[in-house]
């Protein structure tokens, strides 16, 4: 794909220059750990008191970067429908537990790299670009389908999808934007849209598996399409001054083949399941963060 715009036609907000150098600082001990680092740890590496740190943390919450452990999450034994290896140690309340695409504890999302293994993914959504986090080298997830148990794996490079495992593979996206933050039980917590996000080995294994979930909301995609879709909002992942951006031109060209319109009697119609994104703006706002995005022509 051609490179992207670095014209911003404006901030909606912009991390401070604090923010950006603790953002620098988890990933680099994400990547070179595999985990992430406590917020004592961050507040001895910068002489900053934790509430200071605690604010940048909430404005990366805010901006889709990490997600804090809470309540909700606190005693898992399950993780996205698969049980927890016993060497899996969660997050304590109040500290880092996604430094997205990265989890930072041992789960089935395992990410190899030149074959090394130390990382853990954070959503099979995610899974099609965190190669953009190891420049020149090749990055493999391997998982299991939510439905059948069986091995899948998705490859990359670069940022570039190069393939996946087995080719009928389906990544299903458990809720539509509008639902983020608004699940009952789960108001503001920047986890729960991940948790229903699972690889289904083929279009079989997820109509088998709706059969007995049919009131759920989420949507099934190509590898493809979600690749298309996360390289519009998330180029330059891997870069530490990174906010989520939107590429108005892009977006437009791209409609159908990521998924945002789907073909209906020759007809491209919008796909309902991207619509209540507007609701999920509002409700960053709502639940105390602030929005973190850059506008792009390009």
């Amino acid at each position: 794909m051609p490179k992207f715009s670095d014209t911003v036609l404006f901030h909606v907000n912009r991390y401070s220059d604090t923010t950006k150098q603790i953002k620098r600082f988890i990933y680099e001990s994400v990547l070179d750990s595999g985990c992430a680092p406590k917020v004592a740890t961050i507040c001895t590496e910068f002489g900053l008191p934790e509430e200071t740190v605690r604010a940048s943390l909430h404005d990366l919450e805010g901006g889709i970067i990490i997600a804090m452990q809470n309540s909700q999450h606190l005693h898992l034994h399950e993780f996205m429908g698969q049980k927890l290896p016993a060497h899996s140690a969660l997050p304590e309340l109040g500290e880092i537990f996604y430094a997205r695409p990265f989890a930072t504890f041992a789960n089935h999302h395992r990410i190899f790299v030149d074959g090394e293994q130390k990382w853990y993914g954070e959503c099979p959504v995610e899974s099609v670009t965190i190669s953009y986090f190891f420049p020149g080298r090749e990055v493999r997830l391997e998982s299991v389908c939510h439905k059948t148990g069986g091995p899948v794996a998705v490859t990359g490079k670069d940022g570039l999808l190069l393939d996946y495992q087995p080719k009928s593979l389906r990544i299903y996206w458990g809720k539509p934007f509008g639902q983020w933050l608004s699940t009952q039980g789960h108001e503001g917590d920047f986890i729960a849209p991940c948790d229903e996000n699972y690889f289904f080995s083929s279009e079989d294994a997820y109509e088998a598996w709706r059969k007995t979930h049919p009131r759920e909301p989420g949507q099934i995609f190509t590898p493809v399409q979600i690749h298309h879709l996360l390289r519009l909002f998330n180029y330059g992942h891997e870069r530490f001054d990174f906010q989520y951006h939107f590429p108005v031109l892009r977006l437009l060209a791209a409609s159908v083949t990521a998924g945002l319109f789907r073909w209906k009697m020759l007809v491209p119609i919008p796909n309902p399941f991207f619509l209540s994104m507007g609701k999920f703006l509002r409700d960053v706002s709502r639940y105390n963060h602030t929005l973190f995005l850059d506008v792009k022509p390009w």
